[in-house]
């Protein structure tokens, strides 16, 4: 639904999208929010399919979500998204989650760039040429993105191996992916005792197939850690900051 706009979907929440406590995962979360923005570009028609036919696609450079409560197995949510004042070469984008009642159980902000793949590089956002119309009154949360703190990589990393089901259908891995990893590598007590409530997402560069990577993980706080990923030859590839 396009009302205002702002664009909206809904999804059912099935087994196979929860945790062992029946709650959404953060990874489907993020998976339902990104494809609902996906929806909203393509009913532009400025969308994977479009892009491609001009050797672009939308790649994601940071989101910062905050969750009051998640959503449980066979709940039904809606999630509304909007585009927000352009800059030269960010694209903002905010989103809220809301139950079958109405009540606001998440919201969240990005930070969205073009890039031309032929070139591998990131393309000004008015080659987009089209217009965009965005809800002036209306904000998840004030404020950007904050730039998170690197954790340094340790001297002796682990390397786990990009997978197939990894990627995403421009080759490269799937931008809930990296979330996925870095909360796989939480202690196991943390899910028991605590609810995530925020996650922070700092992209600098994707991972291909067949690509290695380890993560530097740092405990901030019981509930708070901070995390780094590095590829093989040591470059920084994304920060994740994740709180309860």
């Amino acid at each position: 639904m396009y009302k205002n706009h702002v664009f909206s979907r809904e999804f059912l929440i099935c087994g196979y999208d929860v945790d062992h406590n029946c709650r959404i995962t953060i990874y489907k979360l993020l998976s339902m929010m990104h494809e609902t923005a996906w929806s909203h570009v393509s009913y532009l028609k400025k969308g994977w399919q479009e892009l491609q036919e001009e050797g672009l696609f939308w790649a994601l450079a940071k989101l910062q979500l905050k969750i009051h409560k998640l959503p449980k197995w066979n709940d039904k949510i809606r999630i509304e998204t909007w585009a927000k004042e352009r800059e030269s070469i960010i694209f903002l984008r905010d989103y809220e989650v809301f139950s079958e009642t109405g009540e606001l159980l998440c919201l969240a902000i990005s930070e969205w760039m073009l890039v031309d793949y032929r070139l591998n590089k990131i393309v000004r956002m008015e080659n987009l040429n089209t217009h965009l119309e965005f809800p002036k009154d209306r904000a998840a949360f004030e404020g950007r993105v904050r730039r998170l703190n690197r954790v340094d990589c340790s001297k002796n990393p682990h390397f786990h191996n990009v997978v197939v089901s990894d990627l995403d259908m421009n080759q490269h891995v799937n931008n809930a992916s990296y979330v996925r990893w870095v909360i796989d590598q939480l202690p196991y007590d943390f899910y028991n005792q605590h609810t995530i409530k925020e996650v922070i997402i700092n992209y600098i560069c994707q991972l291909k197939q067949q690509e290695k990577y380890s993560i530097a993980l740092q405990e901030i706080t019981p509930q708070s850690f901070n995390a780094t990923l590095y590829g093989e030859e040591g470059r920084e590839v994304c920060k994740v900051l994740v709180s309860g």
